[in-house]
């Protein structure tokens, strides 16, 4: 579940994405639920939630970044770049409060175009063809499966 080596396929990671999804939504249900706790035991709480959650979400987009035969540091690109631009468009929408800047819908369009970009590349692109360099064909492996049962 939380290991990042190999391949998925699109099929199999979208399985994952409804799975991980909703095991998202139960534990942010929880948590809710506990929030009125003393601070520090929710705090204990929602890590021992949500860096498995974490690891686990990154665990199934490199895997598929596997599959299209690119390493996890494109994930940066995909969450983190967005992120990263995402702020950077607020602190410009509030600077331009006084005056009229592109600087935020530039930042935000451009972060928004990196997101459109990682959900294609990641849930919509067809994996590599054949074998590379994080294993083999998860397609081919479960024909063979399928042969051999």
């Amino acid at each position: 579940m939380f290991g990042a080596s190999g391949r998925i396929s699109r099929a199999k990671y979208w399985r994952s994405v409804v799975i991980f999804s909703v095991a998202g939504l139960f534990a942010a249900i929880i948590l809710f639920t506990a929030a009125g706790l003393a601070a520090p035991l929710f705090i204990i709480m929602v890590v021992i939630v949500f860096i498995p959650w974490l690891m686990w979400g990154f665990a199934i987009n490199t895997e598929r970044l596997h599959d299209r035969d690119k390493s996890a540091w494109w994930l940066l690109l995909f969450y983190g770049m967005p992120a990263v631009l995402s702020h950077l468009a607020k602190a410009a929408w509030f600077a331009g409060a006084v005056g009229h800047s592109l600087l935020q819908p530039v930042l935000a369009l451009t972060g928004f175009a990196l997101t459109i970009w990682g959900f294609v590349e990641i849930g919509c692109l067809r994996g590599t063809a054949g074998s590379n360099r994080y294993g083999a064909n998860p397609l081919l492996q479960s024909k063979r499966v399928g042969r051999l049962s």
